[in-house]
Formats: C-alpha cells, structure tokens, sequence
C-alpha cells in the first residue's frame, strides 16, 4: 500500500499559537487557499481512497481538496487528532504542554500521551495496509497525528519528535508493507 498523509489547513488556533487537538478549531481563508492547493498536489499522485478525520477543519480540508477529483472520502474516527485535556486552546508554549510533548509518555492533563497516540495510529496503519495491500489511501488529518504515523516510517529520536512539524496542507508519501 502507497500512503499519503495531509495535514488539514491553517486554522484560527495556528494563527493564535494555540493547541488545538480535539476542540473545533475553523479553517482561514489561508488555510482554504492551502486546501486548494493541496488538491493540485493530490491530482499529480494516484489515489484509490481517501480517509479523513472527524473534525470540521480535517473534513473542510478534503472536501476543498478533492473537488474536481472524482475521488469521495470516508470519515475514520481514528482520524482525529491527539486529546491534549486541559491543553486543549493554551499557548503552545505553555509549561504544562510543553513538559507532556517533550516526555512522550506523559499524558496531557485530562488528555492523551504521545505513546498512546503512536499506538491508536500504527494499528489503523496496519489495518488500513491489510485492507488496501495494493493501493493507494490518503489519509486526511492533523499535525500531530501526522508527527505520530511518521514514526511508523522514520526512526526518530525524542528530540527528534518533538522538533518535527507537518505543515499545513503538507504531503507525505510512505510505502507501507
């Protein structure tokens, strides 16, 4: 299976520096710009099926996207981005946040830890490859989930994760066997 990983587009909370995992952040006009132009990314690659996440800024981002595509998308509730509890609209550089992404196994108050995200994503990786073994599925979803199914792929130290970041509307292809 080929997949493809696209983060949805800028939200009110990434002009506002604020984590937004489970909470409804909206789509900017930018981040509709972004949705467009992912879509011209997506026509250059083949895609068999597409996956997206719950959330109105994942599912805004597709349907932007695949216009003029053919190609309809089925909602994944294991999609969703990481439940970051009482994080959830802080600044990202707050204290609290920042100790529970540095330390991966750390649960985010009221919320969820890296690891545990790391293992909702690897199993629908690994289902999505045993129901798809030879196609192609994009999967619509967020930054840190993203950051989360890279290291499925890649192997990357702690520093690593939490330096990396998946951009807005960014692309990423992997091989999955």
């Amino acid at each position: 299976m080929i997949l493809y990983i696209a983060r949805h587009g800028q939200t009110d909370y990434n002009v506002q520096d604020r984590v937004c995992g489970v909470s409804e952040g909206m789509l900017t006009d930018y981040g509709r710009e972004q949705a467009r132009a992912l879509g011209e990314k997506i026509r250059q690659v083949h895609i068999d099926k597409v996956y997206v996440s719950p959330l109105k800024r994942a599912i805004e981002t597709a349907e932007l996207a695949l216009m003029g595509t053919g190609l309809d998308y089925e909602i994944e509730p294991r999609l969703i981005e990481h439940n970051f509890g009482e994080c959830e609209g802080v600044p990202r550089l707050d204290p609290t946040f920042q100790f529970a992404k540095k330390n991966l196994g750390v649960k985010q108050p009221g919320g969820d830890s890296f690891l545990q995200l790391c293992h909702r994503a690897y199993g629908l990786i690994e289902d999505m490859r045993d129901k798809h073994p030879d196609e192609s599925v994009l999967f619509v979803c967020h930054g840190t989930l993203g950051r989360a199914m890279r290291t499925y792929f890649v192997d990357m130290s702690n520093d690593d994760i939490y330096e990396y970041n998946m951009e807005n509307c960014e692309l990423l292809r992997f091989e999955v066997k």
